[in-house]
């Protein structure tokens, strides 16, 4: 069996096919989330259309604060902090290919969240956000990504914490 020498900057094949999984749920969040942007641009504003039997309404809105509109007009500041944590996380990827699939894809979520909110922060200043509950803040797909990415890492705190007790 002959094997094959790597430099020892070229990342091994699992850590490479590890990568092709955060790269791929990221985009696909990514997309998702810019597509269903575009469409609340080009057809919500100045009305809103009540969905799922009113339960929720699909709104234009423009946030200048953090996830779920909160602390309005921080938007430089938000923007640093997401190069931060996708840089972080691109950076620690490599150190959890033997993670479970459930944390490695909670990784994703947030790392194509905060890059979906990123470029519209940079592009127009504002991020756009179209989903209302009526009885919590108006979100998009990144907010949503973000906070099920996170929720899972909680989750995966968790469930590491009892079986180390």
């Amino acid at each position: 069996m002959t094997s094959v020498a790597r430099s020892p900057a070229e990342p091994s094949p699992s850590v490479a096919g590890s990568y092709r999984l955060l790269a791929g749920a990221a985009v696909g969040v990514l997309a998702l989330d810019q597509v269903t942007k575009t469409l609340a641009s080009d057809t919500l504003r100045g009305r809103g259309i009540a969905v799922l039997g009113g339960a929720v309404d699909l709104v234009y809105t423009r946030n200048t604060g953090a996830a779920f509109s909160l602390l309005p007009g921080g938007g430089l500041s938000f923007a640093i902090i997401a190069v931060l944590v996708s840089a972080g996380i691109v950076l620690y990827y490599r150190h959890i290919v033997s993670e479970p699939l459930f944390f490695r894809l909670a990784l994703a979520l947030i790392l194509g969240g905060a890059v979906g909110n990123l470029i519209d922060r940079i592009r127009l200043g504002y991020v756009v956000d179209f989903i209302d509950l009526r009885w919590w803040p108006v979100f998009n797909i990144a907010d949503s990504a973000v906070v099920v990415g996170v929720a899972g890492l909680i989750i995966r705190s968790l469930v590491a914490g009892v079986r180390d007790a």
